[in-house]
């Protein structure tokens, strides 16, 4: 991801006071429940309740930069950069050591992720306070996934983790060019999440975390992949395997 200066760009400051779930239903797992078409206003609304600033292109990408502008985030909708299997990436994440310098790593969320990952990852980003280095030893970002009982491969234990009836997993491997880094060593590996709910579909979503992103922010996300808890939804996603739990809200 290239530097972006706000004085530069075109468009109009985002400012908006981060809004509350609303919704008929909720849906359980949160990793197949959909977003509601909110992806881009509720992780926007957590890095300007952050104070980031944000703007907005004529062409409507955002850019959003912390104060120092040594953090920052585009929502890139119908301007990707990266497709994962044909599914465009609409949310890139950065930090860099300097302004004028290249990002040291870069994190990519395609379009149907759950909101509140996405929104769990920024708001990590946001208050972390350091993001240029990895969590004290010991700590990885599978550890969220083994303590909500998911299952690891017996091909790759401790490296890939998939959710209870397989439809979600997380991976710590080997990933593509695309996934750009400011580590200059070549075949490092990166921590890649997807959701799919049958072998014969599309992934639903794909997220992917170069491999010099700080393990504490991956964690977030992963604590936020495996967390319980239903999600409020006004729009329910579709379900032809009859994998999601529904109730009314209310």
């Amino acid at each position: 991801m290239s530097p972006t200066n706000p004085d530069k760009a075109h468009g109009n400051q985002h400012a908006s006071a981060p809004t509350a779930d609303v919704g008929p239903f909720l849906v359980s797992p949160r990793y197949l429940a959909g977003n509601d078409d909110l992806l881009g206003d509720r992780v926007t609304d957590a890095l300007v309740a952050s104070g980031w600033s944000c703007w907005t292109t004529r062409a409507q990408t955002r850019h959003l930069l912390d104060a120092g502008q040594l953090r920052g985030a585009e929502w890139l909708p119908g301007h990707p950069n990266v497709l994962f299997d044909g599914d465009p990436v609409v949310w890139e994440f950065f930090a860099r050591t300097e302004v004028a310098t290249p990002p040291l790593w870069n994190a990519y969320f395609t379009a149907r992720v759950p909101h509140e990952l996405v929104t769990a990852f920024a708001t990590a980003l946001a208050t972390a306070s350091d993001v240029s280095s990895g969590i004290e030893p010991g700590r990885t970002p599978l550890e969220p996934l083994a303590g909500a009982h998911w299952s690891t491969d017996p091909t790759d234990a401790g490296n890939t983790y998939y959710a209870p009836k397989l439809q979600a997993w997380v991976t710590y491997g080997a990933v593509s060019e695309a996934i750009e880094d400011g580590n200059p060593v070549p075949g490092l590996p990166g921590y890649l999440a997807w959701a799919q709910t049958d072998d014969h579909l599309p992934h639903q979503w794909c997220a992917a975390f170069s491999p010099s992103t700080p393990q504490e922010l991956v964690a977030a996300f992963t604590l936020a992949l495996a967390d319980p808890t239903p999600v409020l939804r006004s729009i329910l996603p579709q379900d032809p395997g009859g994998h999601l739990t529904i109730r009314l809200s209310r």
